[in-house]
């Protein structure tokens, strides 16, 4: 997928785009093929934009008190200390969509799948070390954050598709091209069999229908 092509669906896709009050997310589908997704598993990587997001991802660290000073980069903290006080699945779950990503501090853990993993895992939004997300104890989080809030997850688990937000409508087409072509080639170079596995490929904004490219 070369720029030039890529910027010429951009193009098509603003003629789409009619203005809300609100930004609109661009994003990416990749349908994927030659693959069984019941033997093969969840797919899943999790890709720095080179171009950044205009909105960027939020952060909950989920850190032991004496992480306190580390964890003050993510945008909200929650310590070991306060974990019996979450015991309401609603909150939880509020909680669960308000961010997205969780960094978690490594022995603690066991503790935090007990508390939220039953409304964590079910829509992706368990630490994940894949994305650095399972860190020591005391950490500097701040390098962390800054990457994670840049960061676009590749998830593939039952249905053959990755789909994922690459940038905003107010960002140019230069950089959301930027995105796209690296989120692109990081899903070829996951995939089982590379380029063999990547089908069709779309955009689309939030509220505007898809376009192949």
């Amino acid at each position: 997928m070369d720029e030039k092509s890529v910027n010429k669906s951009l193009g098509e896709l603003r003629k789409l785009i009619s203005k809300r009050n609100f930004l609109q997310s661009i994003d990416v589908i990749i349908t994927l093929k030659d693959i069984d997704m019941t033997k093969q598993g969840k797919i899943e990587d999790f890709v720095r934009l080179p171009s950044g997001k205009t909105k960027k991802a939020k952060i909950c660290a989920l850190v032991g008190n004496e992480s306190e000073a580390g964890a003050k980069a993510a945008d909200k903290i929650i310590l070991s200390s306060d974990f019996e006080k979450w015991k309401k699945p609603r909150e939880i779950k509020k909680l669960a969509r308000q961010f997205d990503y969780f960094i978690a501090q490594a022995d603690m853990m066991p503790q935090i799948a007990q508390v939220f993993g039953r409304y964590f895992g079910p829509i992706n939004r368990m630490p994940n070390p894949k994305a650095g997300a399972i860190v020591p104890s005391k950490a500097n989080l701040a390098p962390l954050v800054e990457k994670l809030k840049d960061t676009a997850k590749l998830i593939a688990n039952k249905a053959p598709v990755f789909q994922c937000s690459i940038g905003y409508e107010d960002q140019t087409d230069e950089e959301l091209a930027a995105n796209i072509i690296k989120i692109i080639n990081s899903a070829e170079h996951v995939l089982p069999n590379g380029k063999n596995n990547l089908g069709k490929v779309y955009i689309k904004s939030t509220m505007s229908k898809k376009i192949i490219l």
